[in-house]
């Protein structure tokens, strides 16, 4: 008696919890034949029925309800049904035999069994009480059915009862929300509904495990960043290694991901580099220092004074230009800054105007003169940037001036 209950109490509990879980968990029911071998019979025939409803409540893991009927052939024929709660596990792991999808569980049981009566009756003197273990699999022939074939044994120690091999052959049918994959995402809301996956990726799988669903991973079994559409950079150029040529090295994606030519391996490439067989700066466009030319005219003659309220460039300052332009013409890495003042006699927005007329009138000769636009910052300070800040009125001619400079900036 105490069996007896030990069983009610599972079975009610199997369906509470059934009843419990998520709507979104799949329902399915299996109907079959079944066999039954025993030490003390023979062995019976194929016979039905074989009746289970079962529900996941979990990725993978079923409870459900299990029922047989047979006969059983001996010295005096005995008629056999059973009842058993039952969790399965299917096994996370797919093949494929003729091109059809086999998925293999196993599961645990306890339940009850009779031998030698037809009807049902849960204190009947050969109703016994025990555990039953079992495996198999199920042979899926599309989304919602399964042919199904299955062993357990079932351990009875009781009186007039006997320990057994049952074999079950039978459909399986997936009823209710599906879940194709088994992955406790309902085939609804699964953006993979034929691989199992993880729930916060909407039911696709993540092979590489970096937080990117396979189906948008470019590179599925390595670890990437979303920025990498799933794919690792590992030198981080932003060329992805699938891609990169150099791996391991920053380089331009223009190239393959690698770096551009470097002869005298001053870090500017051949392309941008105005001395590239002599190592230099960056700011010198890879030369290591300015022309001796250019260095002395602008140590000598970068200053441009102007007369009062004047933006006029004298034949003097024009002829200096020439020789600067020619310079510049020689050396075409090099961009220069001309800044344009002005003294504090008048408005100081008027001021600030005619700065900018004295710089444009030197950017705008050495334009005449041959040199390209782009390699000439005319800028305008008004009287922001007094050369002297106290001078006497017949020394604020030092003011109006425009200055060049060399551009580093670029």
């Amino acid at each position: 008696m105490k069996n007896h209950w030990i069983a009610i109490t599972f079975l009610l509990l199997i369906s509470e919890s059934i009843h419990s879980q998520v709507n979104e968990n799949r329902w399915f029911v299996e109907i079959g034949v079944n066999s039954i071998n025993t030490e003390n019979f023979d062995k019976s025939g194929y016979r039905i029925p074989s009746l289970s409803l079962s529900r996941y409540i979990f990725s993978n893991i079923s409870l459900g309800i299990n029922y047989s009927e047979n006969e059983i052939e001996s010295n005096e024929d005995l008629y056999y049904y059973s009842l058993d709660g039952i969790i399965k596990y299917n096994i996370p792991t797919e093949t494929k035999i003729i091109g059809i999808a086999t998925k293999p569980y196993i599961y645990l049981g306890y339940g009850l069994s009779n031998f030698g009566e037809s009807d049902i009756n849960f204190a009947s003197k050969n109703t016994s009480y025990g555990p039953s273990y079992g495996l198999g699999i199920d042979f899926q022939i599309s989304k919602n059915i399964a042919i199904n074939t299955g062993l357990s044994y079932k351990s009875l120690n009781e009186k007039n009862a006997y320990s057994n091999l049952q074999h079950v052959v039978g459909i399986k049918f997936n009823f209710g929300k599906g879940d194709s994959d088994g992955d406790g995402v309902p085939d609804k809301k699964d953006k993979c509904p034929d691989h199992p996956g993880l729930n916060e990726l909407n039911g696709c799988p993540d092979s590489d495990g970096d937080g990117i669903n396979d189906l948008n991973d470019i590179c599925p079994n390595s670890p990437g960043s979303s920025s990498q559409k799933g794919c690792p950079d590992s030198d981080g150029d932003g060329v992805n290694d699938n891609l990169d040529n150099c791996p391991n090295e920053r380089g331009l994606k223009s190239n393959g991901g690698c770096k551009l030519p470097d002869l005298d391996k001053d870090g500017i490439p051949n392309l941008q580099d105005n001395c590239p067989n002599e190592s230099g700066l960056l700011k010198y466009n890879g030369c290591p220092k300015l022309p001796n030319s250019l260095s002395f005219f602008l140590t000598n003659h970068s200053e441009f004074f102007f007369k009062f309220d004047s933006h006029k460039l004298s034949i003097i300052q024009k002829e200096k230009l020439y020789n600067l332009s020619k310079i510049l013409s020689q050396y075409k890495y090099v961009k220069i800054n001309v800044d344009g003042h002005a003294s504090f006699e008048g408005d100081s927005i008027y001021n600030m105007l005619l700065s900018k007329k004295r710089s444009n009138s030197i950017k705008n000769s050495l334009i005449d003169y041959g040199i390209d636009y782009s390699r000439i910052n005319a800028r305008g300070y008004g009287e922001e940037v007094p050369r002297y800040q106290d001078t006497p009125l017949s020394e604020r001619r030092k003011n109006r001036r425009a200055v060049i400079s060399i551009n580093l900036d670029h």
